[in-house]
Formats: structure tokens, sequence, C-alpha cells
């Protein structure tokens, strides 16, 4: 089977070694700002080995400043782990209990980063240890080459490389149930997904969870790990949603070979599932292009519409700064707060997107998207026009 990585970090475990070649053309990450020319509103990388973290928590206790801080050297670990260093970040995605973390974590990232900010992405959740006040995922150049896979460990890996090649974004699937059912069901209807486009489980790269209860996160880690028997457990994020019919939903980023296409992304509809105009089932980047966004948000406070327009004016901004443009978007999730907003993303969302190309995506009603008077975010990965 395919391995989606080339080095799968796992705390404990037998790690077997495999030697790979490097290619001979160097990674380059473009910081791309549309604005002001300090914030990074988003990250392009090319040629590169990307590292996906697991979800990363500060799980001692004490201030936001105090667990900014204490992440930070664990993702300093993670990356130092692979060779690599702070400038070959490429995107974080960013826990918070509320907003005032954000802004306690922002303040250490950019002394971390000395203001080179990769992209970042916020959400407002309940983490899943209970001390928690912050955690992080991460995306970063991976330098070392070689593989290192556990095939013994129980819990998730810390770090796995999705090598150069395609990408693969499913989106969101949901099944109904219990918590331990609706997880079992969704990751079974998740590997049928990947088996329609020649991908085994073993493929994927990063997991990523919209569940509640939070408190219940080791159900759901236990029917991971009963998924994963039989291949390494790849990194996990979790994220506590508000849900009314389903107790979770589930998507995953797998690797893929690299394949030639007239576009830089293909989309793709499993027979047994229904089309959509504003999303698709999967979508496939091809190649070693990508463009990682920064979280989207309205310049000023406003209602549901004032939010939506102004975030998708300000997307297009940063795509065509990327060379990119709304029909080549590959994944895009959707944090919502408010009624309104989400409303509002529903009826106007239509009028963006191309209908024969939308992004996969996932839409999330959460108890804050990061930032205080905002009630819609907007996360987005695309490609360049070829």
């Amino acid at each position: 089977m395919n391995r989606p990585f080339r080095d799968a970090l796992m705390p404990i475990g037998l790690l077997i070694l495999f030697t790979v070649q490097a290619s001979a053309a160097e990674p380059t990450l473009r910081h791309i700002s549309v604005d002001d020319g300090k914030s990074t509103d988003a990250v392009r990388v090319t040629n590169a080995d990307l590292a996906h973290t697991t979800q990363l928590l500060a799980a001692a206790g004490g201030t936001a400043e105090v667990q900014s801080q204490v992440l930070l050297k664990q993702l300093d670990r993670v990356i130092g782990s692979h060779k690599s260093q702070r400038s070959d970040l490429v995107k974080l995605n960013v826990y918070v209990r509320d907003a005032s973390v954000s802004a306690a974590f922002l303040l250490k990232l950019k002394e971390w980063t000395d203001d080179k900010l990769p992209a970042v992405c916020w959400v407002q959740s309940r983490l899943p240890h209970p001390s928690s006040l912050v955690g992080l995922d991460a995306v970063f150049v991976a330098r070392d080459e070689s593989d290192r896979v556990s095939e013994l460990d129980p819990e998730p890996a810390e770090s796995v490389v999705l090598s150069r090649g395609d990408v693969v974004y499913v989106s969101g699937q949901a099944e109904a149930g219990d918590l331990a059912e609706a997880t079992r069901l969704t990751l079974k209807g998740l590997e049928r997904t990947l088996k329609h486009v020649g991908l085994e489980k073993s493929s994927v790269a990063q997991v990523k969870c919209f569940l509640q209860p939070m408190k219940q996160v080791s159900v759901v880690n236990t029917e991971i790990s009963r998924f994963f028997t039989d291949s390494p457990i790849p990194p996990v994020s979790h994220v506590e949603w508000i849900s009314g019919s389903r107790p979770i939903e589930i998507e995953v980023i797998a690797w893929a070979p690299e394949t030639k296409s007239d576009s830089s992304v293909s989309y793709i509809t499993p027979p047994w599932m229904k089309s959509s105009a504003v999303f698709s089932r999967v979508a496939r980047i091809h190649g070693n292009d990508r463009l990682y966004v920064s979280g989207v948000y309205s310049a000023k406070p406003g209602d549901g519409k004032q939010q939506v327009s102004d975030i998708f004016t300000k997307l297009q901004s940063i795509l065509k700064a990327g060379d990119s443009d709304l029909s080549h978007l590959a994944k895009a999730t959707y944090y919502v707060s408010e009624d309104d907003a989400s409303n509002q993303l529903n009826r106007l969302r239509p009028m963006y997107y191309d209908p024969k190309r939308p992004p996969a995506a996932s839409k999330a009603k959460v108890f804050g998207v990061g930032m205080q008077d905002r009630g819609i975010t907007l996360d987005m990965i695309a490609a360049p026009i070829k």
C-alpha cells in the first residue's frame, strides 16, 4: 500500500527506517500580504514535503501566556525532529478557549517567528485536555530525507509527512448513532470514499473531528485507534461543535501519487453521493504547488450579510495575489457562531462559487471564531491557476 508520509514520529513504538532520495528541486515559501504588508494573508508553498502535526496541547495549567510558551516549545521540538526551522512553518490551526486567548497566543507567536507569521486560522473550542486554554496543529516544510514509521504505537502519530505528489481533501462526513457508533460508521464511509479515488486508509495524513461533547473525546479516539489497527494512526485534531442531529463529523487529508491534469484541482463526487453546487465531496490538488490562506474575517463587525460579503471580497484579493481564483479552491472550513452569518453564508455562497468547481468543505457551528465581534471565519486551501 502507498504510504502518505515520509516521517511519522510517535512517542513510543518500533521505528522502521526507510531511505529515500531527495528531490533535486528545492522547496520555496512565499508569504503574501494584501493589506498592510505586515500580516500574512496566505503562504504559497511549492516543491515541498509537508509535515502535518497532531493537535498539540499545553496541558500543564497556568495562564494563556504560559501555555502559549509551552505550546510553541513543543512545536519547536516537532519541527526540529524533521530537521526543519521555524521559517519552514506554513500554516497553524489554533484552537482557543476564548477570544482573549487568541491575543495572548498571537503575541507569543509574533515573538517566536520574529514577526514572520505563517498562515494562521483560529477557532474557539473546548480542548481534549480540560485544563488546556490553547492548542494547535501545524503544517511545515519537512527537510529530512528518511521514513520513520511505527507499526506498533496505539496513539496517533505526532507528525506525518505528506510527500510530494497530489493531495486529496475529503469533505466532512457524518453518520447517525451515538458518539461511538457514529464515529465508527463515519470512518467506514470515509474509507469507502478513499477507495473510490484509488486510495487506502494508510494514505491518510490527517484526521479532523468536529464532535460533541468534547468531554467524550476518548470515545472518538478509541474508535479511531480501532479503525487504524492495521496501519499507523495519523495525526488527529478535535473541535467541539454545536450540532443538532449528528454527534460527529470527520474529514481527512490523504496523499496520492502525482498525476497530470489540465487543471491544478479536480473535483469528484462518488456515485452514491449527491453533488452540490457549493461544496465537493472530494477535491484533489495535482502537483506540489499549494496556497494556504489565513483565517479570513470581515474587516469590521456587522450583520451576517456584511461579514460574508466582506470575507469573500478579501478572499478574492488574497487568491489573486497567490495566482489563484475562486475556481481553484480545494478545501474550505467555515466556522460560524451566529445564525445570521451561517444563513447568509448559505445564501451568498452560490454567488461566488463555480457550481462545477466548489471546494471540498466542512461547516461547523462553534462557540466562537477566535475574534471578538465576529460570527464567521473562513479557512481555505487553494491551488494556483495552471
